[in-house]
């Protein structure tokens, strides 16, 4: 037990995080395949994690473990400070970057990321423009229209951080956003995803309307406050596609979702993943399999699926094959367990 939380907390925040590395590593061997590639190579689904066992930590989890890091250093999150932190991350590992995080980081560096990999590469010092402006600029040079999943892959470490206390969990979530994608469909679609983990976390059941409610009643009670991040036009009312991607019917199946079209990497993509998971799911292993094998941007779908699949069911869920597995492909580095640990000893009162 962590922190006063029970049993049954600690074990849904473990699951949280453990999933999110488990499902982007079972995902990562079929990113970008079309759903019919991945039948044909596995006609029972993707069911076993087979990354190379000297690869770094793929840019979903290597992020998540970053905003662990700094949720653990500050009480608030600083988005200068994460720029910074992604920015050594991009040069000394960067495995599985983004094309929209390289974009924005090179602004913030002065030049593109050297994608180091993990072979030794040492972080130049950033020469560039503050990170808060890089991502606004690149955002608005590409009409904006630049709203890419990859700020809601990595945000679920927040929600254990912040778990019983809304306002600072939408604030922080922004900030982590905005780091790196200012769209607002990305700010809001990562928000919406960490209210509904931190109500699966404290075991309650997830609904729509109640996320959205939250959400917006969080906003409007830090008003100024995010005034730095306000997107042009939008303020902070949930835009409309997102409402609409929020409340709209889910599939069967997450291949009703559509996740290896042309808007493969798109965050209200990423979004309805975790809304099915949520609401839709019947179990772990099932659930995951069935997201990564739709095939389009599976290693990040993954990680989404597995950090809101572990929140409702806990780590125990998890196939031991596949924890087994992360532990095996980390070795020397912290576990994904024990950063749930300290995240929810650190939101505990006193933490």
């Amino acid at each position: 037990m962590t922190g006063g939380a029970d049993d049954r907390t600690c074990g849904r925040c473990r699951g949280a995080l453990a999933g999110l590395a488990a499902g982007n590593l079972l995902g990562v061997p079929a990113e970008g395949w079309p759903q019919a590639d991945i039948r044909r190579r596995y006609p029972d689904g993707v069911r076993d994690i087979e990354v190379e066992p000297d690869r770094p930590d793929d840019d979903d989890l290597a992020q998540a473990v970053i905003l662990a890091a700094a949720c653990l250093e500050a009480d608030a999150l600083d988005v200068e400070d994460l720029g910074r932190r992604f920015w050594v991350w991009a040069e000394e590992n960067g495995i599985g970057i983004g094309i929209l995080t390289a974009d924005v980081l090179g602004r913030y560096g002065g030049a593109h990321p050297r994608i180091g990999g993990g072979h030794g590469v040492t972080a130049r010092e950033p020469e560039g423009r503050p990170v808060l402006e890089a991502a606004r600029t690149v955002w608005e040079e590409s009409g904006r229209q630049s709203a890419g999943n990859g700020a809601v892959m990595r945000c679920a470490p927040l929600a254990i951080r912040w778990l019983d206390d809304d306002t600072a969990l939408v604030r922080n979530t922004v900030v982590s956003a905005v780091a790196t994608h200012f769209d607002p469909r990305c700010i809001w679609s990562s928000a919406l995803v960490n209210l509904a983990i931190a109500s699966l976390l404290r075991g309650a059941a997830v609904d729509a309307g109640d996320v959205a409610a939250r959400a917006t009643a969080a906003a409007q009670r830090l008003g100024a406050a995010l005034a730095p991040f306000e997107t042009g036009g939008t303020g902070f009312e949930l835009p409309p596609d997102v409402l609409d991607a929020l409340h709209g019917p889910l599939p069967a199946a997450p291949e009703g979702i559509g996740l290896d079209g042309d808007d493969m990497g798109y965050t209200l993509k990423a979004m309805q993943v975790a809304l099915w998971c949520a609401l839709r799911a019947t179990g772990f292993e099932e659930a995951l399999v069935a997201v990564v094998s739709a095939g389009g941007d599976t290693d990040t779908n993954g990680a989404v699926a597995g950090a809101v699949l572990g929140a409702r069911f806990g780590c125990r869920a998890i196939p031991p094959r596949w924890r087994d597995a992360v532990a095996g492909l980390r070795p020397g580095r912290p576990s994904m367990e024990s950063w749930a640990d300290r995240l929810l000893q650190a939101g505990a009162p006193g933490g």
